[in-house]
């Protein structure tokens, strides 16, 4: 084993084994505190500064790094502050960190190596893109992910794995690892609804749209499960939606439905997405590409 498949050992052992941990508490209660995407975000850092210098790369490209740290300290900086002040400066850090990503591309991108390493910053915007329009939904989530496009600039290629690999590296810089990480880790969790399907179905309680998305509990059962609501009262009037609302008061809103007459009540699950992107880091890592196959590079 040569000095570069040894770091990419690495950066697969600390991803696996993170996730791990994580998706066992995500599974218990929904909640992943963020010193384990710290800590991940870290080593990814430390093995990103290896690699270059194992790759005998020129270390000016550790610029990228800079961007990087721009939205870290965005991400874990303090927040639950108001004012006009706290709203503006994560905008600030991340048109910084656009701008400093734009430079970068316009000093080295036609580097095929570099572009590598800009996937970082790009991925890591993205998934805060992602996150701040309900696609990611999990804080947690977005956080995994952050840390392994930190970790994964370049494909991990281990003998003869993965599997599936570009003919070329365009492709896997134009679909980072943790980007298709994601991608299959979305594709695990598009199986769901064929459960909900079945589960409904057996109890009598199908309707659509929201047999695809949740089932119904007792009024009494739902405020011990990790669940979000598909029904609220609003100014006395009863409505459904299939899109959870992340600042709800679930014991408050339930009190309100029983009020006024519901005792089964439509939800969907709190789904343990920590441990689909685990899966999906293996997969990935083992099969390969997939979107290779399918954009067909």
């Amino acid at each position: 084993m040569d000095a570069q498949e040894a770091v990419t050992v690495l950066q697969l052992v600390s991803s696996a084994t993170v996730l791990c941990y994580a998706s066992l508490l995500d599974w218990r209660t929904r909640r992943v505190g963020n010193v384990f995407w710290m800590v991940l975000s870290a080593a990814a850092i430390a093995l990103l500064v290896a690699r270059v210098i194992v790759d005998e790369a020129p270390l000016e490209y550790l610029l990228v790094l800079v961007p990087v740290l721009v939205v870290l300290a965005d991400v874990y900086g303090p927040s639950g502050e108001s004012g006009a002040l706290s709203r503006l400066l994560p905008i600030i850090s991340y048109a910084v960190a656009i701008l400093l990503t734009v430079y970068l591309a316009y000093l080295w991108a036609d580097d095929r190596y570099f572009a590598h390493l800009l996937t970082v910053p790009v991925t890591m915007i993205l998934v805060v893109l992602l996150y701040m329009v309900d696609i990611v939904r999990g804080g947690a989530d977005a956080k995994a992910l952050i840390a392994l496009s930190i970790m994964f600039p370049f494909y991990p290629h281990i003998g003869s794995l993965p599997l599936i690999a570009a003919d070329n590296s365009f492709a896997e810089i134009l679909f980072p690892f943790a980007f298709v990480v994601l991608v299959n880790s979305a594709i695990i969790v598009a199986f769901t609804p064929i459960a909900f399907v079945v589960r409904n179905l057996a109890a009598g309680e199908f309707a659509l749209p929201y047999a695809l998305v949740g089932y119904k509990l007792d009024a009494g059962d739902i405020k011990t499960r990790q669940v979000w609501l598909m029904e609220r009262m609003e100014d006395g009037v009863h409505r459904r939606y299939t899109r959870p609302r992340r600042d709800e008061s679930l014991s408050e809103e339930v009190d309100k439905l029983v009020s006024a007459g519901h005792q089964r009540i439509w939800v969907t699950p709190k789904v343990p997405f920590i441990i689909p992107m685990t899966i999906a880091l293996v997969f990935t890592a083992v099969v390969g590409n997939v979107l290779v196959i399918i954009m067909g590079f």
